[in-house]
């Protein structure tokens, strides 16, 4: 999940650097937003829906086929939704642009340590790449993993 830093950039680039990060945790947040609205609603409709074919439908397709895929397609929704929290994503996504922005405020308006740095670039990418690596550090805690999986498993 750290985003690639292009080797390239230099000290005088540090606000190029940050606008880079901001639009690249805003584009990760809306993916995560729509992910996660988008299976929300899905798998809210098939429960929904599933006893209506039930109750209302005649016939083997109409009363167990199709309320069988719908509860588990909306079992599966609900599944990925815990597993992969696209949710939790999108939150912590929105707050790191939200911190980098602050960041460049800062820098752009030489307020607090910017006003006195003797270089507010490097204070910049400094502190602009400690946001980045904090929330890699917050993903990876995010990522499950076998045991963890297991244990939801068991229990």
């Amino acid at each position: 999940m750290l985003i690639a830093c292009n080797l390239q950039y230099t000290s005088m680039d540090a606000k190029v650097f940050v606008e880079d990060q901001i639009q690249e945790f805003k584009r990760k947040a809306s993916h995560n937003k729509n992910e996660s609205l988008s299976l929300i609603i899905f798998s809210i409709t098939c429960a929904l829906a599933a006893p209506l074919f039930i109750s209302l439908g005649e016939g083997k397709l109409l009363e167990k086929v199709i309320p069988s895929i719908l509860s588990v397609l909306s079992a599966g929704c609900t599944s990925w939704l815990q597993l992969r929290k696209p949710q939790k994503l999108w939150s912590m996504y929105r707050n790191t642009q939200r911190l980098l922005e602050n960041e460049l405020i800062k820098y752009s308006f030489k307020m607090g340590d910017y006003h006195e740095h003797v270089n507010p670039e490097s204070l910049l990418a400094e502190r602009a790449s400690n946001i980045t690596f904090a929330v890699h550090e917050e993903w990876s805690r995010l990522v499950p993993n076998s045991d963890s999986i297991q244990s939801k498993a068991i229990s």
